[in-house]
């Protein structure tokens, strides 16, 4: 939006302090993203997206979960962790029922998980070296990542960001005093 010559000052002003506004809030978005994207690289933690209600009532389907990156031996028993399903592309988390080392290869664990809504452990103990021990979830959230990533929606925020950054640094036509400021350099 311009300001015209027949707008009020005040108008102007508003405009301003709304683009102003809009470019902070676009600023500390980013940032925090960096942020976020920095502590995962550093602190080794990333986030899980609950599909099935195994975990339930505890996290149930559409929670998301941070989860960090440990040896596996380092997990005890009660600990809820995500590890990778041998035969699949999709991990599991399961509650931890026991760990043993793996006595064919000392750098690896053998874990028994078990679901806190199963009846009985998972059929197979899981092989690892690593494992990511779950420190906190969310109910709910998980439902809102999953849509953020379908790429129409992607597209969709993209333009939006992109018309506001647009809208924020267009060339004024006024000689208002950014105008008048460039004018005096």
């Amino acid at each position: 939006m311009s300001v015209s010559k027949n707008q009020s000052p005040l108008l102007s002003r508003l405009v301003k302090a709304g683009q102003e506004a809009g470019l902070t809030v676009l600023a500390m978005a980013g940032g925090l993203c960096l942020l976020a994207v920095l502590a995962g690289a550093v602190l080794n933690v990333s986030l899980v997206v609950f599909r099935t209600g195994s975990m339930s009532p505890g996290i149930n389907p559409g929670d998301i979960a941070v989860v960090q990156e440990v040896p596996a031996a380092s997990l005890q028993p009660g600990d809820v962790a995500t590890v990778q399903r041998e035969a699949s592309a999709l991990p599991v988390t399961h509650r931890v029922v026991a760990n043993v080392t793996d006595p064919a290869d000392p750098q690896k664990v053998l874990l028994t998980m078990k679901g806190d809504a199963n009846e009985s452990e998972d059929p197979v103990r899981y092989n690892v070296p690593t494992a990511k021990r779950l420190l906190f979830s969310a109910p709910a959230l998980g439902y809102w990542v999953m849509r953020l990533q379908t790429p129409w929606l992607m597209g969709v925020c993209t333009l939006a960001m992109a018309a506001l950054v647009t809208w924020i640094f267009w060339p004024r036509t006024s000689r208002g005093p950014r105008a008048s400021m460039q004018a005096d350099s």
